[in-house]
């Protein structure tokens, strides 16, 4: 039996009628016990890792995969994933794509029945499981009413029910909220440090990951780094892997050696800041004021109320204006992404009402509605009805009125990475190139207000920052942009004029990303944790003169500039 969890060994693979490889010439070794990031940019192969170690290929994908791969011993390219069954635990990259039934109890027994254990045994981890992340109260909930990150935890809870000696999980906090992604790193940590399980993390949030890995592998089709997490941040940074802000922030004022955890760096950022005079340092405007113009969307005392019987809304009011920049900020639940399917008509309200350009929602269709509203769902695959990538833009701008303009469609294609995939099936792409195509299927045709539920979910930092410039080309044209994130860190950089809080069907607080992101304890009564910078900052005490809110701006500071001041 080979002695190692995983064992790769000059692993070439070719997708099905592709002429270059997936993967190539990888080979990597895991001892029992480690906890292993993998990162890399989105294309690069990490899914595909997964798929092989999981035995889905080539036995469920086919195609043409050249070397040898081990998993627990066996030789899973050989074997299938039917070897592994019970010994490899997996949270798949959309994980509701892995939920079969409609009760979380159910769904966390269903592989236990399966595997023919006794029933007082499958009782007894389910206890445990739910208890162990925190998710009692879900157990008799229906699946198919949970948040993304209510299903990330139930997936994870149903491989967990296994006991396996491996765990694999593919971008599993992507679907998270800040604090939520604390709380299973905490669990991971844990599983590693005390229970000995094999953890590997594929994953392009790093600010929190790096902190428990013991080990960074970045992958672009090669693997281009294996070793300590520091090192391989300090390297990474042309990469397109999203660094922790606090090792950017090194970089940029050339410190060599930067802390991954923020304790680390206090003392360090204490003695750089205790020079600059904090005198002058007055309030800074927001990167966009946003508009007094045009009332947009008016939300008036919301409810909606589920058939359930569930309050997912409670007497929510908000006002957007024409040119706006609207951030909704809060934890898994809290209601952000029923909020914003009142925006186009998706839901109707229980009680108040919702106006777009002073259209009551109640008394309009969703087509109508979606002439003025364009809406990127949170899974890119509720998008998708056509058979090729360019199709799907078509298709959006035919439906709109606007004819079959391919060099329309090509053009915002290219905008966002995707000119070269334009023939091939939205299904064959990966999430991050799905969500790109997502967000291009409502671009397309330039609706006055683009609503996006988490876009930043399972893309790399390199995407990121190209969204950030489409997103800014939007606000230039006058378009209002409402966005709904876990991504604190995105936040920091977006040109926000508003964060809206929300917590347990409500709004909590609204008004300038810099005050509420500095205002701990109202993130805390969200369930929210600040971006890191705005952390660090409060940790050294000078968030009473200072606002910055990510790297470079706390760099310009350091480094002498006064154009970062205080909100």
């Amino acid at each position: 039996m080979n002695r190692s969890a995983i064992d790769l060994r000059n692993v070439t693979y070719y997708y099905p009628n592709e002429s270059s490889p997936a993967l190539e010439n990888v080979s990597l070794r895991v001892d029992y016990g480690e906890f292993i990031a993998i990162a890399g940019p989105s294309g690069g192969g990490k899914s595909t890792l997964c798929k092989i170690l999981l035995g889905l290929i080539p036995h469920l994908y086919g195609g043409r995969l050249i070397g040898e791969a081990y998993v627990d011993g066996v030789n899973v390219v050989r074997e299938g994933v039917k070897s592994i069954v019970g010994r490899v635990g997996a949270v798949f990259q959309i994980p509701e794509n892995q939920v079969v039934n409609i009760v979380v109890e159910e769904e966390i027994a269903f592989g236990l029945e399966n595997t023919l254990h006794e029933p007082e045994v499958i009782v007894g981890r389910i206890n445990e499981v739910v208890e162990g992340l925190g998710i009692s109260h879900l157990r008799s909930r229906a699946t198919y009413t949970l948040s993304g990150g209510e299903v990330q935890r139930v997936a994870l809870a149903s491989a967990l029910a296994y006991k396996p000696r491996i765990l694999i999980l593919d971008e599993p906090l992507a679907h998270l909220d800040p604090l939520g992604v604390r709380e299973l790193l905490s669990i991971l940590y844990r599983l590693h440090s005390r229970d000995g399980v094999t953890v590997i993390v594929v994953e392009h949030r790093l600010t929190e990951l790096a902190k428990y890995a013991t080990r960074l592998v970045i992958l672009d089709k090669r693997v281009l780094f294996d070793g300590e997490p520091g090192r391989g941040l300090e390297h990474s940074l042309t990469l397109g892997i999203d660094v922790p802000p606090v090792v950017k922030l090194f970089k940029e004022i050339r410190v060599n050696h930067p802390p991954l955890r923020l304790e680390n760096a206090v003392k360090e950022i204490q003695a750089l800041l205790k020079n600059i005079d904090s005198r002058g340092f007055n309030n800074c405007a927001s990167y966009n004021s946003g508009s007094s113009g045009e009332e947009a969307l008016a939300v008036e005392d919301l409810w909606h109320i589920y058939s359930s019987g569930r309050e997912a809304l409670r007497g929510i009011s908000l006002k957007v204006r024409r040119g706006d920049f609207i951030a909704i900020v809060g934890a898994n639940g809290a209601g952000k992404t029923t909020l914003i399917k009142h925006f186009n008509g998706l839901l109707k309200p229980s009680r108040g009402r919702v106006l777009v350009f002073g259209k009551d929602t109640r008394m309009h269709t969703v087509a109508e509605l979606a002439k003025h509203v364009g809406l990127v769902f949170q899974n890119p695959l509720h998008h998708f009805f056509e058979e090729s990538a360019l199709k799907e833009v078509t298709f959006t701008l035919k439906s709109m009125g606007f004819g079959s303009d391919e060099g329309r469609a090509m053009s915002i294609l290219k905008s966002l990475n995707l000119r070269n995939l334009a023939n091939k099936s939205p299904y064959e792409l990966s999430v991050g190139e799905q969500r790109r195509l997502a967000i291009a299927s409502v671009l397309v045709y330039e609706p006055e207000v683009v609503v996006l539920d988490e876009p930043t979910a399972g893309i790399d930092y390199s995407l990121k920052m190209e969204l950030l410039s489409i997103l800014l080309s939007l606000l230039e044209k006058g378009k209002t942009i409402v966005m709904t994130t876990h991504d604190v860190e995105f936040l920091a950089h977006a040109p926000v004029n508003k964060v809206v809080l929300m917590s347990d069907g409500k709004v909590l607080a609204q008004g300038d990303p810099r005050e509420i992101l500095y205002n701990a304890e109202l993130l805390a009564k969200a369930h929210v944790t600040p971006p890191q910078i705005p952390e660090l900052v409060s940790m050294a005490g000078a968030s009473s003169y200072m606002k910055p809110l990510n790297a470079e701006e706390l760099a310009s500071i350091i480094n002498g500039s006064r154009c970062v001041k205080s909100g």
